[in-house]
């Protein structure tokens, strides 16, 4: 993607949408600051692909829908029916569940992520998350069970059915959202691990987009030296939350959040997930690793700074660690 004049205003612009989402005190400001975001993230879906028109077009649709419900129920806040109280965040959650991506409102993302590039692909799976993770936060919604059981199974299940390496971590994601909505009562350990997946995809997307992947069968290649390979094998098996990587540390957060809770069957319905998520990438680090040693005579000499990016899952384990214990 061409950084231009234009795209960083645009980005400076939707990031202070998102700040103003979380520093806001009124209803009103946090809908402008999603309306803010929502424009100025638009034109970052433009490409020379010649679906991305079409992307735009839905990505502005459904936003626009989930921005209208939240701006009705916003707007009948102060009626004092309690029965219209209860109706009213049902409406709320539902436009933030759109907002988010989140199952049972999750085919949008699956219709626009496959025309997108890496970068535009990778803010709208991690920063685009934050501002509706925060009104829910505020919400405060005991309508979540279902949601979260949805999005643990079908980003799972779904997962299996996959070649595109983009649909992929579009269902990834979903399945990350659910774990994250589990963590909400607690806005400190869920931007914590919004923060250290966006860590963690936005290396695995940095490797994707050096080795020009689309689709699985591509990952058989021997046209890299083996640090990318090491690399694109490491970050699969931290987001697959593999131990004793950075992965499974906040996986282990959410767990610990729902025994806390004596929640037994969304702990079961966890583990029984997290095994399926980890065969599918624990599948592709073996296609990955295929050819590790073999690779043509041009790569040996090839330098690489990918070291930094291959540990860091390893060294961010303490640092997560201590965080968690410390909430």
């Amino acid at each position: 993607m061409n950084f231009n004049s234009t795209k960083i205003l645009l980005g400076n612009t939707m990031m202070i949408g998102v700040i103003m989402v979380n520093c806001s005190n009124s209803w009103i400001s946090m809908w402008m600051g999603l309306e803010l975001m929502l424009m100025s993230f638009i034109p970052f879906l433009q490409n020379e692909n010649p679906l991305s028109s079409e992307s735009m077009i839905k990505y502005f649709i459904v936003q626009s829908i989930a921005s209208t419900l939240f701006l009705f129920s916003v707007s009948v806040m102060l009626v004092g029916d309690s029965m219209m109280k209860t109706s009213n965040e049902m409406i709320l959650t539902a436009a933030m569940l759109i907002k988010l991506g989140s199952a049972p409102f999750h085919n949008w993302v699956l219709m626009i992520v496959e025309p997108m590039e890496i970068f535009p692909m990778t803010c709208m799976l991690t920063i685009m998350k934050i501002p509706p993770l925060v009104v829910m936060h505020q919400i405060n919604s005991k309508l979540l069970t279902i949601p979260i059981l949805l999005g643990m199974i079908i980003g799972s299940v779904a997962c299996l059915n996959q070649t595109s390496i983009r649909k992929t971590l579009a269902y990834s994601s979903i399945y990350s959202i659910s774990l994250m909505m589990i963590l909400l009562t607690n806005i400190n350990e869920t931007l914590l691990f919004l923060m250290t997946y966006t860590l963690m995809l936005t290396f695995l997307t940095k490797v994707v987009k050096t080795m020009k992947i689309s689709f699985i069968n591509q990952m058989i290649t021997n046209n890299f030296n083996s640090w990318l390979k090491m690399m694109l094998w490491i970050n699969m098996l931290s987001l697959a939350g593999f131990p004793p990587l950075i992965g499974f540390l906040i996986k282990i957060m959410v767990m610990q959040k729902m025994i806390n809770e004596n929640q037994t069957i969304m702990i079961f319905v966890l583990v029984m997930t997290s095994i399926l998520v980890l065969m599918f990438y624990t599948r592709l680090t073996f296609t990955s690793i295929i050819t590790f040693n073999s690779s043509k005579k041009w790569t040996i000499s090839m330098k690489t700074n990918n070291l930094f990016m291959l540990t860091i899952n390893i060294l961010m384990t303490p640092i997560v660690m201590c965080s968690s214990m410390i909430n």
